[in-house]
């Protein structure tokens, strides 16, 4: 294009800074960044065509143009960095599709790009040279370097310029000029690959002017450069000039047509649109409604408040062959969401490991590796074997705690987001879930943390021969729905509400949609979920403050699947009735014929009262020994008298030693600490 025409254009891009950047001047902002797309739609698009095929060039106008800018309004020269961000749409296709990392190529060097990624690698900010100062040390002569490509540039000794002069240059390094930058290593999101089950592809990118970004999705804009990985060959590598660097804070980056909104509305319309958009998302599983309903609404999410979360954690504890991996997968597959297994995970692995690695520039330095959780931001989290090592649970603990990941190593100081909702499944210690045994005697997994999870769902496999039909029946048809598929058959059966057609991708845009929605909490909901929470306060269950916040939760992604604005009456109901049915599986005391809540921490109101009974027996026969001590010989012959079994007394025992209530200091013997 040309460039006579190009500087014409400067005046148009001074006003348009003028108009639009008038705050970033009065405030003398030290990095500005100007919005392409903006420009494009103010008129100036001869510019922005310029700017995509000359980016170094067209960087300078910009810049140039904000000089007169802020000269004009300050009378004075600004002292700041200039970078761009949102390239138009037109401008950004590659081969008339979205540009991703897989396509970065040779014919796109030099060019202006924009792509997303996920940061795999993040090192701390370095300085590299900008503008670099020699002097001659024989004649004293000065010369000044602009450096295009910092990343190229050696700043070793020159032979001095002066043609009199024999000397040599020597950089004058704090004289010189540095920019701060910093190095990622993105991954092309699974979600933008054309076979999620091809390797993995990455590119590594050099911000510049970088406030610190050390996980999540992003996206970038840059320009594609080459360097010379071997001296002897002409071989190159590509990497990326970071110009801007932005946080995707909702992961499942969808358009939404106007077509797409008008076929969710009338979707949603549905009385039914629950249960239906539940069970085709996870179709390989027969049944559990409830669970699926939950799980679906886990992906809607409830509505961010302050510091409390919008997320809920739910637990599957499944009978072996079940599918509970199935779930996990089916779930990961959403955008945004990661699955893992404990089996193969480390802590770190889970939240964030700092370790010292030879990067592209410079030699080894630290570098942030963010894990699963922090990886899965706005996301879920689909943890697979959640028992198998204990020592792993203390770092899933924080992430559902504060919902981030704290790192403190190697010059490295930093608070990762992990705001995710956990998706955790694990099977019985024994094999078989025992609804007559608490949780944590079946689990291995601590009290602080099973107080996390707003829902606790077991999956039993039960024999019941109608049911077994069923479910054979529905995996033959899955496999030949599958295979009607694999052959291109467009004739197989496809679910419709309302006449609208229900797929994996009708499902995302579903869940995107309604995830926008804030509803407000309506007073008659309010009166319907205090009541549920007195109720079950007074009376023997004594559920907790937590299962209150996870009811609200679920009300408001209830309400958000309907696209409403109000969280109403139904919508509470429905949420009370998902923790309810979960309480009755897994806190129902089949002695009384109540829920309790203690059977989830481990300690029931039958056990803490039968553990008072027992304590106050040891206590008694002690104060008749003046050593203290009680043989367990004693103490069973007074249980025995209160109808307690010796199993039952023993089990008892265990627990108040645990607790520390009491102490064994010989074998058979106890005493009162």
């Amino acid at each position: 294009m040309d460039e006579k025409k190009i500087e014409q254009l400067k005046p148009y891009i001074t006003n348009y800074i003028r108009n639009f950047h008038s705050d970033d001047i009065i405030s003398e902002k030290e990095r500005v960044v100007i919005d392409l797309e903006k420009l494009y739609n103010y008129g100036i698009v001869d510019f922005i065509e310029y700017i995509y095929e000359n980016p170094y060039n067209g960087l300078k106008i910009l810049e140039e143009a904000y000089v007169e800018a802020y000269y004009a309004l300050k009378n004075e020269n600004p002292n700041c960095s200039i970078t761009i961000k949102n390239i138009p749409e037109v401008f950004k296709k590659y081969n008339n599709k979205t540009l991703t990392i897989k396509d970065i190529k040779s014919s796109t060097l030099g060019k202006l790009i924009e792509f997303e990624g996920i940061i795999v690698l993040a090192t701390k900010i370095k300085s590299i040279l900008k503008k670099a100062v020699y002097v001659c040390n024989n004649c004293g002569n000065r010369v000044d370097v602009n450096i295009d490509n910092p990343y190229e540039y050696n700043p070793e000794s020159k032979p001095c310029t002066n043609e009199k002069c024999n000397g040599v240059l020597q950089l004058v390094e704090n004289e010189s000029e540095y920019i701060d930058f910093q190095e990622l290593k993105v991954q092309q999101p699974l979600d933008l690959m054309d076979d999620p089950e091809e390797p993995p592809k990455y590119i590594s990118v050099f911000l510049e002017n970088s406030p610190g970004i050390f996980c999540g999705r992003v996206k970038i804009v840059g320009i594609p450069i080459k360097y010379q990985s071997s001296k002897k060959l002409p071989i190159y590598d590509i990497y990326i000039r970071g110009l801007n660097c932005e946080i995707i804070e909702n992961k499942l980056e969808s358009e939404l047509s106007e077509d797409d909104i008008e076929k969710i509305e009338k979707v949603a319309k549905h009385p039914k649109v629950l249960d239906i958009l539940s069970n085709e998302l996870i179709p390989e599983i027969k049944g559990y409604e409830i669970i699926k309903k939950a799980i679906f609404l886990q992906q809607i999410k409830g509505v961010k408040k302050g510091n409390k979360r919008a997320d809920s954690h739910i637990l599957l504890i499944t009978d072996p062959g079940i599918g509970k991996s199935v779930m996990l997968r089916k779930i990961a597959e959403l955008p945004g969401n990661l699955y893992g297994s404990v089996t193969t995970a480390s802590g770190v692995g889970l939240t964030a490991a700092v370790v010292r690695e030879r990067t592209e520039i410079g030699d080894d330095t630290w570098v942030i590796k963010p894990g699963l959780l922090v990886k899965a931001n706005k996301g879920t989290a689909c943890i697979d074997e959640l028992t198998v090592n204990k020592d792993l649970q203390s770092f899933v603990l924080e992430a559902m705690e504060s919902q981030t990941i704290h790192i403190n190593k190697g010059g490295i100081n930093t608070k990762l987001p992990a705001e995710c909702a956990i998706l955790a499944a694990c099977n019985p210690r024994w094999g078989k879930f025992d609804p007559n045994v608490s949780i944590p005697e079946q689990i291995n997994i601590p009290a602080p943390m099973l107080s996390r999870f707003d829902i606790i769902f077991p999956i039993k496999d039960e024999v019941d021969r109608a049911k077994d039909k069923d479910i054979a029946k529905h995996i033959i048809n899955i496999h030949r729905k599958y295979l009607k598929k694999d052959e291109g058959d467009t004739k197989a059966e496809k679910t419709k509400i309302n006449g609208v057609e229900i797929d994996d991708e009708f499902i995302i845009k579903y869940i995107l949609y309604a995830r926008q929605k804030k509803p407000i909490i309506s007073k008659n909901a309010e009166d319907i979920l205090v009541e549920y929470y007195t109720n079950m306060r007074k009376s023997s269950i004594q559920i907790t403050a937590r299962q209150l916040e996870a009811a609200i939760r679920l009300a408001e992604a209830h309400a958000k699947v309907k696209l409403k604005d109000v969280v109403e009456e139904e919508d509470a109901e429905e949420a009370i009735n998902i923790i309810m049915e979960s309480l009755k599986e897994i806190a129902y005391d089949p002695e009384t014929g109540m829920i309790d809540i203690g059977k989830i921490t481990g300690e029931s109101n039958k056990d803490r009262n039968k553990m008072k009974e027992i304590y106050a027996i040891i206590k008694k026969l002690s104060e008749k020994n003046n050593e203290g001590l009680v043989l367990f010989e004693d103490i069973l012959e007074e249980t025995k008298k209160k109808g307690i079994d010796e199993e039952e007394t023993e089990n008892i025992i265990k627990k108040l030693l645990k607790r520390g209530d009491i102490d064994e200091p010989r074998n058979g013997k106890y005493r009162i600490i």
